[in-house]
């Protein structure tokens, strides 16, 4: 018995990912749904490239994770589009960098998940491309949206010039002395701002502080 009418109509997808486990979860959650075919899955760029130069179908959507050994996926994107420019590529990442996000975007990729996004939404984001659509993330949605507004990650804490000033002077572990010193402002107004910091940065010390500042790339 051939193929079914809704079997041909199905989305030729192919997954491009290190992690052989998550590949096969996620070749057999798409191969369930009745919109979607995952084609193929490659352990590594330069043999789903290869493969691409050969296949004389190439498929309608590719979903490619970024942390790859020896070629990452973002290097991969401009070979992939200049082999096969109709195929759209969508990023699986575990990780929401902005620089990763506009990176993708810039050399061609249609759109940018999580990987702990649901085969659902993964399922939806294909359907869209393939009309054309850019899915993004919710979470990755508003990232961007705060950049193209001005909502960088030293402002998005609403941190005046001069806090910042002090945020860097205690990242670089000046006392309040020396930061009242470098910034030509007594003790207590130094003593003042950081008490602003603190609470804005929901924080209850300068370790704290320190933390967060290094880990949101306040400074």
């Amino acid at each position: 018995m051939g193929p079914t009418q809704s079997e041909m109509n199905r989305i030729p997808v192919w997954v491009i990912d290190d992690n052989r486990g998550f590949c096969l979860i996620l070749s057999e959650a798409l191969n369930q749904s009745e919109s979607v075919e995952c084609q193929k899955c490659f352990h590594s760029c330069r043999s789903a490239i290869q493969a691409l130069t050969t296949e004389d179908s190439p498929p309608t959507a590719i979903l490619l994770d970024i942390k790859m050994p020896r070629m990452s996926g973002l290097d991969a994107i401009t070979t992939i589009k200049r082999i096969t420019p109709a195929t759209q590529i969508i990023m699986l990442t575990s990780y929401d960098l902005d620089e990763n996000i506009r990176t993708a975007m810039n050399r061609g990729a249609a759109g940018f998940l999580l990987k702990s996004s649901s085969p659902a939404d993964i399922i939806s984001a294909i359907e869209k491309v393939q009309q054309g659509g850019s899915p993004l993330d919710p979470m990755i949605t508003k990232r961007v949206m705060g950049a193209f507004l001005g909502e960088t990650e030293e402002n998005r804490y609403h941190l005046t010039r001069r806090e910042k000033d002090i945020v860097q002077c205690v990242t670089g572990g000046l006392t309040t002395l020396q930061m009242a010193k470098h910034l030509n402002l007594s003790y207590y107004t130094v003593d003042t701002h950081l008490k602003n910091i603190f609470q804005k940065l929901d924080v209850h010390n300068r370790h704290g502080l320190v933390t967060k500042a290094h880990k949101e790339r306040l400074v």
